[in-house]
């Protein structure tokens, strides 16, 4: 088994945030929660190996780093094709029986929550995130065995694609998979829950975390002066 992590442009990471952090405070955000979710698959006792799928700088660093493979996706694709491509480079190149989808933007995903979802897995395995509407993580076996549709709404079509092709999925939830990164309020969960990861202490030495209470507090504040008018 192959975890698949793709990385795209680190330029255009995380656009909901953009009214929140500075295009390089987004850039390196995204890079911290990269090396949380890398570090995750590193400890992973389920998994052969992992290969970061991205054409960008960062993707060589982060490879070397983790000692992980790479794969270059064809340029001008969707996030699926590239994951079609790499998944059959992981099958014919590397001999995995299956691959593992994860993105590099769930930081609090933990290898324990990595081995007990691959341990009951068996043909499809669908990870939604906290909505039921996005893939947070999508394991196949074999790797290509499914038409992939990553376009932040495919948490049902996967599991009807699925159904189409005569397989059986599964659904697996866990609160490490869940939070997947694209607000504020996400960054503040992230923040209560593991503020020694990686991306919490990039928040919190970046100053990201501070401006988050303040931003807390002055909205509390409001909320406190609009009940004493009431």
């Amino acid at each position: 088994m192959w975890a698949l992590v793709p990385l795209k442009s680190l330029g255009s990471a995380k656009q909901r945030l953009s009214n929140t952090l500075s295009s390089a405070e987004r850039r390196d955000l995204m890079l911290a929660m990269v090396r949380d979710v890398l570090t995750a698959l590193k400890q992973a006792q389920q998994l052969t190996g992992v290969l970061i799928v991205s054409r960008t700088n960062e993707s060589i660093a982060l490879a070397q780093a983790f000692s992980t493979e790479r794969y270059a996706e064809s340029e001008g694709g969707n996030l699926s094709d590239a994951l079609t491509e790499a998944a059959d480079y992981a099958t014919n190149i590397l001999g995995a029986r299956g691959v593992m989808i994860i993105p590099g933007d769930v930081p609090l995903l933990t290898a324990a929550e990595i081995d007990a979802m691959l341990e009951q897995h068996e043909q499809v395995t669908v990870v939604p995130d906290s909505d039921h509407v996005g893939t947070n993580c999508l394991v196949c076996s074999p790797a290509n065995c499914l038409t992939f549709q990553f376009d932040g709404r495919s948490f049902t079509p996967h599991l009807e694609s699925a159904v189409m092709a005569n397989l059986d999925p599964k659904v697996f939830e866990s609160p490490g998979f869940g939070l997947d990164i694209d607000t504020p309020a996400d960054l503040t969960t992230l923040l209560t829950r593991h503020p020694g990861s990686q991306t919490g202490t990039f928040l919190d030495k970046s100053g990201i975390a501070r401006r988050l209470k303040g931003q807390d507090n002055g909205a509390t504040e409001r909320i406190r002066g609009t009940d004493a008018k009431s």
